[in-house]
């Protein structure tokens, strides 16, 4: 006999059907690029229900809490990834070494609570409570009252349980590992319960979380790394307010490392330790943030960037059919119509598509940079530079980032590299910026540069 999996097919309407269900449910927007991971899921959910086709398995969905259940789990099958201890680890090291003891110090309430919404299988949340138990250094038995929600109910049990492959552990020190787990016979590891009991877990659906009433002050930090770039830019505006009013007044929000406020709020601080970028709510009484430089691009009265063009008609820049390039290239088209919000949204697709794109990188700082933000344009320039480090017009933007923060003796040194590398091998952006650019005219910019 056929199994199920293979003799379902979901027709295009119904595919169109359940990607907006998903949406619905979650918040989360599948592109086209994303239809066919859809639709090998759902064929993997029907099989393991035992429905033999797709309007079978859409009534199904309807069905009571059966459905509600199977539509949690449809989501959670999407959308899981991997997830370990201490991911990002300079973000740890900073909330332990600044971040935290900071707030403990300017007379925050302790325990210091704090939320991690998506907190998937319970890693991120934990993490936060070893990094406060490190940050508080023996002063503080009970330095913070961390709360983990997430949509999925397995998830939540999961956490809840605390045991973890050895693999979720490897960015942990030693010293850590030994301290806060206990290793198992099956080579897992539990966490303790001086970590555990700093930690409770909830269900929770982010989107259920716009219809309740607005909430009052009760978080000193929010961590919601990675979850919003799968939102639309009205959805994650709405996510934002609320994070503001749930935060206290210095409170700070943590968001993913290709995530940005930009075209999101004006309402938090940008703040900088080390190479980590947080946003703070700013204290009552204290100025507000300051408005930043409209971008500078066709048709809003200054050159898009002074790099010399050719003289004659540049060239179609270098065709990639790959899902990323295609939204990079489309958030390029966005920005040269001056719709920065959708071009900025576009780049955040791009980057969950691809985290290797170096292009969806270089754009948002090249962005973020028209808006004078220059900090987090040098963020997401020297992103770009991780993933290709011959990407000239990505260390010419951190350049000029770099000048644009007051630092001018290090951008000369960025300049001056930039004078040496393009004698060699260097890669061009494949967006209409890079076309027609030949290496001498990069040195003559380059030369122009260095003698301001």
């Amino acid at each position: 006999m056929t199994p199920a999996r293979a003799r379902a097919s979901i027709p295009p309407e119904l595919l169109n059907l359940l990607r907006n269900l998903v949406e619905a449910e979650s918040g989360v927007v599948l592109s086209d690029a994303k239809l066919p991971h859809l639709s090998a899921v759902v064929r993997g959910r029907m099989a393991s229900l035992g429905i033999p086709d797709a309007p079978g398995y859409m009534e199904f969905l309807s069905e009571g809490e059966r459905g509600a259940t199977e539509r949690r789990d449809l989501v959670s099958e999407l959308l899981v990834g991997e997830t370990c201890f201490f991911r990002t680890p300079v973000l740890f090291q900073a909330f332990e070494k600044a971040i935290l003891p900071g707030m403990l110090e300017q007379g925050f309430v302790s325990p210091l609570p704090i939320w991690c919404a998506g907190c998937a299988t319970g890693e991120e949340a934990y993490s936060v409570a070893i990094a406060a138990l490190e940050g508080s250094r023996g002063r503080h038995a009970f330095p913070v009252r961390v709360r983990g929600t997430d949509l999925h109910p397995r998830f939540i049990d999961a956490a809840r349980e605390g045991i973890y492959p050895g693999q979720a552990l490897r960015y942990l020190p030693g010293r850590v590992r030994e301290t806060y787990f206990t290793p198992m016979a099956n080579g897992r590891y539990r966490v303790t319960d001086a970590v555990r009991r700093l930690v409770d877990f909830e269900e929770r659906n982010l989107i259920d979380f716009l219809s309740v009433p607005l909430p009052s002050a009760q978080y000193a930090a929010i961590f919601c790394r990675n979850v919003m770039i799968y939102f639309r830019s009205d959805t994650t505006r709405r996510l934002v307010e609320r994070f503001h009013e749930c935060l206290f007044d210095g409170g700070v929000l943590f968001l993913g490392h290709s995530e940005t406020l930009w075209g999101i709020s004006e309402a938090f601080r940008l703040e900088q330790r080390e190479k980590i970028f947080y946003y703070r709510k700013s204290r009552a009484g204290s100025a507000p943030p300051r408005p930043v430089a409209e971008p500078r691009f066709p048709g809003s009265g200054a050159p898009r960037r002074e790099v010399p063009r050719a003289e004659s008609p540049p060239p179609s820049p270098v065709s990639d059919s790959s899902p990323a390039m295609k939204l990079v290239l489309s958030a390029e088209r966005l920005a040269d119509e001056g719709r920065f919000e959708d071009a900025v949204a576009t780049c955040r697709q791009a980057v969950a598509v691809d985290s290797e794109c170096p292009e969806a990188e270089y754009l948002m700082a090249f962005l973020l940079r028209g808006r004078g933000r220059h900090a987090e344009a040098l963020y997401h320039a020297e992103r770009a530079l991780e993933r290709d480090p011959r990407f000239v017009f990505a260390e010419m933007e951190a350049a000029e980032c770099l000048n644009g923060m007051g630092n001018t003796g290090e951008a000369a040194l960025r300049w001056k590299g930039i004078l040496r590398a393009i004698e060699g091998n260097v890669s061009l952006p494949r967006l209409s910026v890079g076309a027609g650019i030949s290496p001498q005219m990069l040195r003559q910019y380059v030369l122009s540069r260095l003698a301001r």
